[in-house]
């Protein structure tokens, strides 16, 4: 069987899932006083790739000044609990977008976040899969 028929053995609904992932989140665990954790989900490639560039310069390479930005809108982007879209919790934290939100809430642990995102995204470090494959 080649992969064309098996992949057309594969239920139509399978394709359609999209992955989340439950993550400790310390800044959580901090405010509330006792461990928490974040939900998060896969971001399509549609939106993923746009949210990625605006971290890069003309030139395509990393602009390490919008770094920060970049992962908050990522992170933001897949945070599915606590829902960083909420109007009342925008509200409450006097901000405007989810993330501004995810910036006042987690502050230093963005970065994690965001990059927690990536993975369950598929968009791993290509060296750590081609690990993950060989073994």
């Amino acid at each position: 069987m080649n992969l064309v028929e098996r992949l057309i053995a594969v239920d139509k609904k399978e394709f359609e899932k999209i992955e989340t992932k439950e993550i400790p989140s310390k800044r959580l665990s901090e405010l509330f006083g006792e461990p928490a954790k974040v939900k998060l989900r896969a971001v399509e490639g549609d939106m993923f790739a746009p949210l990625s560039a605006s971290g890069l310069n003309r030139d395509g390479k990393v602009d390490y000044s919008r770094a920060y930005d970049t992962n908050a809108k990522i992170a933001a982007a897949g945070m599915v609990d606590p829902d960083l879209k909420d109007e009342a919790l925008l509200k409450h934290l006097g901000v405007v977008t989810p993330a501004e939100a995810a910036k006042k809430i987690f502050k230093g642990e963005i970065n994690n976040i965001a990059s927690e995102v990536a993975k369950v995204s598929g968009f791993e470090d290509e060296e750590e899969t081609d690990n993950e494959i060989k073994n």
